[in-house]
Parts: C-alpha cells; structure tokens; sequence
C-alpha cells in the first residue's frame, strides 16, 4: 500500500500561499485578469454549473426561453466561481468544446459574448447599476436622463439597450449593496427601492423577443443578509407577475454530495492514482476497521468505509461528515473556506514529509501550533482558542500533547483535533460532538494500535481536559466553558495542605474505624507526636506520614520509648516517599465532593451530564485514593519484647470494600500478636505466666501489666475480665477486696443444705431433705446446735414439726474441716373460722406450730395494736376485717388478712384492686397439661408459688428428676419454662409434672376472672389479700 507522497501530486498553487489566498470577484473577469486556462484546468463542473453552462449557452444562441438564472447558496459556496466559468466561455469560445464537449454541443458560429457584471462590493457606483452596465456595452449616454438625479430606466429603455445584442450579464452579491443602498435618499425614495424597480423592469424586457439572446445570471445570499435579500425576492416576483415566468434556481455545489471531493481533488491536486491503488488504501482502511469491531469500540461497517474511500480519496471521508457541521457557521465561506483549509494541510503534510507516511488526508491532519491553520479554524469559531490551548496544542505543553509524549503516540492529540472539528458548528440545534465509536472510526487507519485507545486515552483524556464536555447521549465536544475537571484543578490549588490532611483524617477514619474493637479501640491519623494519647485499657493504632528508610520515625520511636503503656500502640505507616501524593489526592477528594454538594444543592438530576461526570470523577479520585493509601501505608510496626518490630501491610480492597481493622487483625494474627483465643485453660495459663505472676495481686496491677508488657498479645478488651469472671464462677481463681487469688485453696468446709419438700399448714409438720456438701454423715439437734452428739440423721429425709432445727455436716474420713451447724426454722401458718353464734360471729384462730397470736379488729396493725388471742372472740358488728399475726422465738408468720362480710357469710370477698394469693393446689398429670397451664399462667401473668417440679419416674421410666421450691417462692411462668428446657436436657424421657400450691395475682380482678373461666368456686380460708 503506497502513501500520499508517492501516489499524488499537488497543484503548486497549493504551496503558493498568496496564491492560495486570492480570490476572484466579476471586476477581475470583466478586466481580462482571469488567465481562463488556469482556471479550467483546476475547475470541476458540479451538475449544479452544468445546468447554468448548458441553459446559459442556450439562451445566448437563441434557443431558449429561459434567459433568468438565480444561484442560491451562502457565501463561499461557489456562486462567484460559477459565474467566472459561465463568463470565461463567454468571452473565450476556445476553451468551449473542451468545457462543454462531454455535456453540450455549443454553436460554433457563436463568437466572443459581451459579457457586462456588476458586483454588489461595488457601493460607491456613481452611476447606479444601470449606468455601470451600459458603461460597459459602450453606451454610457443610453441612460444620460436617468443619471441625475437618479431613477430607474423603464422596461423600454432597458429594451432598447439590448436590442439586437448577444449579451451576459452577471449580478453578484447584490444583497449588500441593497443594505448600503437603503442609507442613500433620493427624493422621497431611497437608492434601495429606485434600484429595484431599475432591475424589475430589466428582468421585464429581458422576457422581450427584441433580447432573446440576453441571459442575465443573479446570485443571492439570503442567509448572511435577510434584508438586501428581500429587495431580490420582490424583483423575481414582480419578473414572474409580469412574464408568468420565473428564474432558474440552481445550487452551485451539492455539499452533501461527492462533488465536494471532486472540487478538493480538482483544486488541490495535479496528478490522482490509479483505481487500483485506491482500492488498496480502501482495503488497508477496511482492514483496520475490522480489527476495532472485533475489539467491540466501533460498529463502522468495513465493506461501507472502503466504499466511502474510494469515493473521497485522498481525503478521508469523514471530513464531509465534519464539515456539514460547521459549513452553515456565520462568516464561514463555504466550499471556498475548506479549500483554503484543505490546501493548507496538504501544503503542510508534504512540506513535513508527513505525506510520505500517511494514506489519506483527515480531519486530525491540522497542525494547531501553525498560526495559519489556527487562523483559519478561527475564521470558523474563534471562541475556542482556550480549548486549543490548554487541551489539544499548545507548542508540546497542551494536555493532549503531555499524553502522546508519556504515551509515544500522537492518539490523544489526533482524538481532541477530531472532537474540536465535530466541535466548530455555532448555529442553533447544530450537531456537536463524536461518540467513542465514532471517534474510533475516524482514528482508524493502517499501522495504529487501537486496543489502548479507550483506557490509555480516551478515558484518561476526559479526566485531565478541562474544555472536553460531554452530552447526554455521552458524545464528546469541546466548548469555551470550563469542564468539571478545570473546577477541580481550580479548586485543588486553593487548598492548603492542612484541608488536605483535614480530608484524608476523614476517608482514613472510614477505612480503619474500629468497629467490632476487638484489636485496637482508638485510631488516631497523621496527628502531631504531641497529640498522641494512650489510655491503660485502649490498644491505639496511629497512621503516620511514611518515614524514607527501613527505621521508624525518629519521633515515633523516641515517644514509644518514653511512654508508659507500650502495649497499647501499633504504626502504621509507609517506607516510600509518596505523602505529597497522598495531600494531592486529599485535595482531589474534597474538591470532588464540593463540586457534588453544589451539584446536589441546585437540584441537577442524576442523569444530567454534569452529574453523570461528577460521578464519574469521584468513583476516579476514590479510586486514585485507594491507590494512594495502598502505594503509602505499607509497614505496620507492633510492640513486642525486643521493642518495636516491622512487617508487610498489604491493604486488599474488594471491590470499593475495605476494613482496615479486620487486616490489622490479620495481620497481628500472622505474627501471633493478636490472638482470638481467649477461652479455656490456654489463656489462662498464659495470664497466669506472664500477668498474674503472684498468689494474689490486684486485678488493676494485672490490668495495668497487661498494657506495659509488649510480650503480652493483643485480644478482645473485655477478654481478662470475662477470663477472671469465668474462673472465680468456676472457683479456679478467688476474688475478695479487688484481689484475685489463683490458688492453691484449701479444701472447702462441710455444708448442709435443706429442703421443704412437703408440708402440713394445719399441723405445721414438715417433710425435709437433708444433704451434706464435702461430709457424709449429718447430725440435727431442737433447742441447741448440732454437734457430733446429737442425733444421727439416718438417710436423708426428717419429718418436725418444731419451730427450729440445727444440722451439722462431718466429713468421716477427714479431708474437709467440718463446718458451722446450720440451723433450719420452719414456718408459722395462720388457720382462721368464722362460725355463728346467735346473732353474733365469732372467730376461731390456730397457729401451726403453736405461736402465741396477736389480733386486731379495727384493721390497725397487729403488730403494733394487736391483742393477744385466747380463745375464740366474738366479732364487733360492722367491724370490716380481722387482722391477725403470730410468732415465737423471733419467728412470725404473715399478717392475715381476714375480710368479714355481713351480708352473706358463704360468700368468699375479693377486692379487686388489690394483690392476692389463692391458695388452691393445681397439679398436672402429663407433659401436656403442664405446658397448656404455664401457658394460662403465662397469658394471665400468674405467679406460681411453692413450686415442684418432676420429670419421670412414672411406670415404664426408670430413672427422674425432681426440683422443690420453698413453699412461699414467687416463680415467673417463662423462668419455669426456661428450667423445664434445661431439665429435660438432663431427663429426656418421662412425662413433665408440676404442682403448685398457690397462685398468686396482681389483682383481685385477675383472679375472679380466672375463677370464672375455670367455672370453679372460691372457698372460704383459700383467698389471701
């Protein structure tokens, strides 16, 4: 495949700057200045200057109607240059056959044409347009009348000017001059409307038979001046009122048409290669485009860009897409402007020996830091000098420019020259931008590595370009508005480093805080050495700037050696010297998260661009944070016996995921400096070698040492005090005073333990379970304590009826020092009956065991007022309780309360307000009565008292389980259940029994309505309140 260089050749003119630059108006035809064969030889005919040739041609040899012909594009569109073609034959017949030969077969006999123009530039024409016409025909006096003042020569003057005559005329640019024309006054008129009417009236005789070899061409500018343009529309129509005729509109050049690559071939270039040699640069770009849709960055069809190269060799076909964008810009000329350009590029590619290395000419061809090419995009859109500057060119310091020097390509400066072409339309709802897969398509080309160009440089571009906007459909274009980048950058450089270290305290907080506080309790992060706190019971892990070097900081160092708690801090910290890194990126941080806060503040939706990017930017400075952090904080240093010790900190995120207290853990874990062992014999083995090193010290003195000894590991703050609580539970460790004793202990006294397992109220009779703790046989004494004369209690029950009991446990073989007797006091039961006498009630009173009682009727305390019962009394009418208590030896029962009624005295009262206990037994038989009863009690919030409780035993299950409760024992429902669970892990089988001997109730009103829905009845002696 051949490059530019060698398979084309340009014009010289293109390497002719002054020739490049002329531009050639009608005064330059109508004063033989054209040099005719130079300009046919780098003229192209559009079918737009085909139909004026052919037509025009026409009508000078007679054979045609049609003598008007308007041409209607926007300035630099190729109106002049028509006009130039259609003159030039008109004056030089021999250049006809070779112009016209291939389309139309001109008259020979018709010679020379008087060709006679007038140019709109021309505003100072004394004579008006119509006097400057008949000047050049020769008869400037025709219109000698119409001179002075000025006035528009009528339909037969302009008849009898052209009479009998072969005659071109040319009109360009006329819109203007009707403009300037408008300031000119003449009579109540002005020099705008006398000038209309002047060319109404030639349009008029021009449709005579006496001129039907005058062709009259016109041009319009209707787009640059709306105004001047109205005066020409108003001419042709009154031209079409009067002959019902009109003119021939034509466009010069078809600019979304192959005709614009025609015209650049045709001006640019002497010499074109063969189609052979075409097709093969068609194919190498084909081939390019393939391999960039196999990397899924484009989706260009291969077969349809060679198709297009073919068409527009040796430019690249996008600069037609490119230049439809701009082509409509206010002052842009067109056709006539990308000419210029074109030749410009080219003048430079082959002038550089780029052309020896290059197959087409593109778009990314300009050369930004040439003054011309620069010039000439500002004729375009001036007001993107800035984007020029700063991003794409910028003699070698511009952004793109940085990139392709660190990178080794030109990606970057070729991508923001497309971006700033697709980037030049100003007029309204005009088309900006290029997407990635279209900015690829452009950029493909025979020799370039494409697989980096997303993440290399397009991503990279759009986070250091501060002119690079994107759309909402995500297409790139520059504008002079400053991006969100150029907000950062301006933002980063007014913080101060303090700002910075302020930012980075708050994101490393959020990477280390301690949560779960297993290992560390406190993270202080880059803090002055001063600042630095340590408490006894807080492990501190301290992030701090990197120290250069394989030792710690001095400063670091010199404060663990001084400070009182040296197992109360660990380092964290770098070798490398990336700080000034970490502040950039701490100012990037709170820089991004401002620009979102005002983004947020004024309302801009999520799916808006700016947001979108300002998404975009934070996701990146995170990420370049994480990076930061991970490149800086890579040694941590833990206390151990030798001193301050250093390992490998390697942070691992997951995802945007980090907990920098669990690798901390980890990695003290590795090097057995923190341990989650904190249970069983291990640790305590271990506190008790290196912390509780005495029989019995303090507890803070472990505490304390615990924090001073580097060789003691790190673990879970509360660790020691559940290690002391759960050895003194299981009496390995003692505790008295704030000391802990850790043993030998001698062996432990005798103990006897008593329980009520049942008990007589009437008689007061108990039947007792005796048990001796670390003895084996148990003496009991009434009146005295037990000792080793006393009775032998034969087994382990006793039935008493007596008020007190004394026990005592011996130890037969010696091992365990006899203990204290314990003494046993049985309880004092009030009994009560209410019986008639005449027309009185009398009360009947017993204390089992016999107590001497104490009684009052008034319902004060009978503790206080009470007198003393002896024998049965006659109650006081109307007297509404008897209260009533007994006791002996110091020891009482409970006041009696004893409600009398006297209305019906069957009748059992209950107030409802007041507490009460009903002293009925309720027993179950099954595992399934019991749990449905504790669901009662439960639903009714019942206390059970004087509780047992028995699993088994039953016919068929050998072994049981029985648990007694005192008699008067208030028990929760839901703590009985909680017991029957842990009950029946150690008696699986056998049914689950409960009896109970009271309930008792918040209120009255509970137990009525239990007694309700049981349907049963309170009996007098069972109530209690």
């Amino acid at each position: 495949m051949n490059s530019l260089h060698k398979l084309c050749t340009p014009r010289k003119s293109v390497f002719d700057p002054q020739k490049r630059d002329t531009v050639l108006d009608l005064t330059d035809l109508v004063d033989d200045r054209i040099d005719a064969e130079e300009f046919f030889t780098e003229n192209f005919i559009t079918e737009g200057m085909k139909t004026l040739l052919k037509h025009g041609f026409m009508r000078l040899e007679g054979k045609t109607d049609q003598g008007l012909f308007k041409l209607k594009q926007a300035m630099g569109g190729g109106k002049t240059h028509n006009l130039l073609a259609l003159g030039l034959l008109a004056k030089h017949p021999e250049y006809r056959q070779k112009v016209l030969g291939s389309f139309y077969e001109s008259d020979p006999s018709l010679g020379p044409v008087k060709v006679i123009a007038f140019t709109g530039r021309e505003s100072d024409a004394p004579l008006g347009i119509w006097g400057s016409l008949a000047e050049q025909l020769g008869k400037k006096d025709h219109f000698k009348d119409c001179y002075s003042p000025l006035q528009a020569p009528g339909q037969k003057a302009w008849e009898n000017l052209f009479a009998g005559e072969t005659v071109l005329i040319l009109l360009d640019e006329l819109p203007p001059y009707f403009e300037n024309a408008r300031s000119r006054s003449i009579g109540n008129s002005d020099l705008a409307q006398v000038t209309a009417t002047a060319l109404s009236n030639l349009l008029v005789a021009i449709g005579r038979p006496s001129c039907s070899r005058v062709c009259l061409v016109i041009t319009d500018l209707a787009a640059a001046y709306q105004r001047g343009s109205s005066y020409i529309s108003a001419v042709l129509k009154d031209f079409e009122a009067e002959t019902t005729r009109s003119a021939m509109s034509l466009e010069p050049v078809r600019l979304n048409s192959d005709e614009l690559y025609h015209i650049l071939r045709t001006r640019i270039f002497q010499s074109l290669p063969a189609e052979g040699d075409i097709n093969e640069v068609a194919q190498g770009y084909a081939k390019a485009i393939r391999a960039a849709k196999q990397m899924a960055i484009t989706s260009e069809s291969p077969e349809e860009f060679a198709n297009r190269i073919t068409s527009s060799y040796p430019f690249h076909p996008g600069i037609r897409d490119l230049y439809a964008r701009f082509r409509e810009n206010q002052g842009f000329q067109q056709t006539r402007g990308l000419i210029r350009l074109m030749r410009i590029v080219a003048a430079r590619l082959w002038n550089t020996g780029e052309a020896k290395d290059s197959y087409l000419i593109a778009a990314h061809d300009l050369d930004l830091n040439d003054q011309e090419t620069r010039a000439e995009i500002g004729q375009i859109n001036n007001t993107l000098d800035n984007a020029i500057a700063h991003d794409i060119a910028s003699e070698g310091s511009a952004v793109a420019e940085n990139m392709d020097a660190n990178l080794g390509t030109r990606d970057a400066t070729d991508a923001c020259k497309l971006l700033l072409m697709s980037s030049l339309a100003n007029v309204p709802n005009a088309v900006l931008g290029l997407s990635i897969p279209e900015l690829v398509a452009y950029l493909c080309e025979p020799g370039r590595d494409l697989s980096r160009l997303k993440s290399d440089v397009l991503e990279k571009l759009s986070t250091a370009a501060w002119y690079l906007h994107s759309t909402r459909d995500g297409k790139l274009f520059f504008k002079n508005v400053q991006n969100l980048i150029a907000k950062l950058e301006g933002l980063v450089k007014t913080y101060q480093d303090e700002q910075a270290v302020k930012e980075l305290r708050e994101r490393l907080d959020e990477l280390f805080k301690p949560t779960n506080r297993w290992c560390y309790q406190k993270v202080q992060i880059l803090p002055p050495v001063d600042d630095i706190e340590l408490k006894q019971d807080d492990a501190t892990l301290v992030i701090t700037e990197p120290y250069p070097g394989s030792a710690l900081r001095p400063e670091l160092q010199k404060f663990y050696d001084q400070v009182q708690w040296k197992n109360r801090i660990a380092y964290l910290t770098g070798t490398k010297d990336t700080y000034d890194t970490l502040i950039d990126v701490g100012k990037r941080l709170k820089a991004i998260q401002h620009i979102l806060n005002e983004l947020q503040a004024d309302k801009i939706p999520d799916n808006d661009p700016q947001m979108v990017q300002a998404g975009d930017l934070s996701d990146r400075t995170r990420q370049n944070f994480h990076s930061a952090v991970r490149e800086t904080f890579t040694t941590l240093w833990y206390p151990t016996e030798d001193g301050l010790r250093s390992t490998d900190f390697a942070m691992k995120f997951e995802g945007n995921k980090y907990s920098g207290e669990q690798q901390i853990i980890d990695t003290l874990k590795e090097k057995m400096k923190f341990t989650d062992e904190v249970s069983g014999d291990t640790f305590r083995k271990k506190c008790e070698q290196r912390l509780l090193t005495q029989q019995s010290m303090p507890w803070s003195e472990i505490k304390r040492r615990a924090a001073t000894n580097p060789k003691w590991q790190w673990h879970r703050p509360d660790a020691l005090d559940q290690l002391k609580d759960d050895c003194v539970f299981r009496d390995v460790w003692r505790e008295d005073g704030g000391f802990v004793d850790k043993g030998p202990f001698p062996q432990p006294k005798t103990v006897v333990s008593v329980q009520e397992q049942t008990r007589d109220d009437d008689s007061g009779r108990v039947q007792l379970r005796v048990t001796a703790t670390h003895g084996d046989t148990v003496y009991w004494e009434v009146g005295s304590s037990a000792t080793t004369a006393s009775a032998k209690l034969d087994g382990s029950q006793l039935e008493t009826g007596e008020l007190e009991v004394s026990f005592l446990a011996v130890d037969s073989k010696g091992v365990h020092e006899t203990g204290e007797p314990y003494t046993w006091r049985n309880r004092i039961t009030l009994k009560h009956k209410i019986f008639q006498s005449n027309n009185d009630k009398q009360m009947e009173l017993r204390a089992a065991p016999a107590a001497t009682i104490h009684y009052t009727t008034d319902g004060s305390d009978p503790k206080v007022a009470g007198a003393t019962y002896e024998g049965v009394f006659t109650i006081p009418k109307d007297a509404p309780l008897v209260q009533a208590y007994a006791q002996r030896n110091g020891i009482e029962s409970q006041v009696e309360r004893i409600p009398i009624s006297w209305d019906r005295d069957e009748d059992v009262k209950v107030d409802p307000s007041l507490p009460v206990t009903w002293r009925r037994r309720q027993q179950t038989a099954s595992t399934k009565e019991t749990y449905e009863l504790l669901g009662r009690l439960k639903k009714a919030k019942v206390m059970a008292v004087g509780l047992t409780v028995t699993i088994g035993g039953e016919a068929g299950t050998k072994e049981w389980i029985e648990l007694n409760m005192f008699e008067e024992k208030h028990v929760d429902p839901e703590l009985i259940e909680e017991s029957l669970e842990a009950l029946r892990k150690i008696q699986a089988e056998g049914q689950v029994k409960i009896e109970v001997r009271a309930l008792h109730f918040a209120a009255g009103q509970d137990l009525l309505d239990w007694v309700e829905d049981a349907k049963t009845t309170l009996q007098p002696n069972e109530v209690k309140q």
